[in-house]
């Protein structure tokens, strides 16, 4: 008898002893708990992710963060250091480039007790020079450069110094230091 015939002659002897063996069911009682408990798991953190998280994006024709146009923002983290991304609701103060409550994203460049000097050419924080931080937008709002001048200005308490990363970005320059009331969370650039 050659291999492959005794391996048939097995697996027939054995045949109807796994046909006679049906497959135990669980209990549907069970089976609806063990669904129900994965179920509750998944949307519960699906709602949490839904809470914390939410997608910005900037829809400007000229970007104001260059490369990123999409951005993730995290509104249980409202701890802002310099030079981090943040997401705030707009004020009054922003017209006529962003209506009120709208979501805005900028970097922090000055936090509390930091010095902000303004000039025509250029903005210091700290005696710093930052890039692209002309007053390019003073002729479009029809104002002269200088009447957005600040000469040795200290970000409040409570308060942040916002800006973006191009010359005509509409920022802190323009309409002062941001309240903490109005950050909604900590951004992240995503592409």
């Amino acid at each position: 008898m050659s291999v492959l015939e005794s391996f048939a002659v097995k697996a027939n002897k054995n045949a109807p002893q796994r046909q006679g063996r049906a497959r135990r069911r669980e209990p549907w009682d069970r089976f609806a708990l063990r669904a129900l408990l994965v179920l509750t798991l998944l949307l519960g953190s699906g709602a949490y992710v839904c809470d914390r998280f939410r997608i910005g994006i900037d829809d400007q024709e000229a970007l104001c963060l260059p490369p990123y146009r999409w951005y993730l923002i995290d509104t249980h983290d409202r701890t802002i250091g310099q030079g981090q991304l943040l997401a705030f609701a707009a004020s009054e103060a922003m017209a006529p480039y962003f209506t009120p409550g709208q979501t805005v994203i900028k970097r922090a460049v000055g936090v509390a007790g930091d010095r902000i000097q303004v000039t025509a050419i250029t903005t210091l924080v700290n005696g710093v020079p930052q890039p692209q931080s002309a007053l390019a937008l003073a002729k479009t709002l029809g104002e002269r450069p200088a009447a957005f001048s600040r000469e040795g200005f200290i970000v409040p308490h409570d308060q942040l110094w916002v800006m973006g990363e191009t010359r005509d970005s509409f920022d802190s320059r323009y309409w002062g230091a941001l309240p903490m009331e109005r950050v909604i969370g900590r951004a992240y650039a995503l592409f």
